[in-house]
């Protein structure tokens, strides 16, 4: 029965670090400064930029 217990444990804890893991990936992703084509961060034809 302890066995089972701590099993169910290491699962749970498994699912919640590859879940926090796989959140931390998305918002790095979405808010990591773009690149455009002319290698300029933040900047694209369409914000005035030379």
């Amino acid at each position: 029965m302890e066995n089972s217990l701590l099993l169910q444990y290491i699962i749970i804890a498994a699912i919640v670090l590859a879940a926090g893991y796989s959140l931390v990936r998305i918002l790095i992703r979405n808010f990591s400064p773009k690149k455009s084509k002319n290698g300029k961060a933040g900047c694209d034809s369409n914000c005035g930029c030379s």
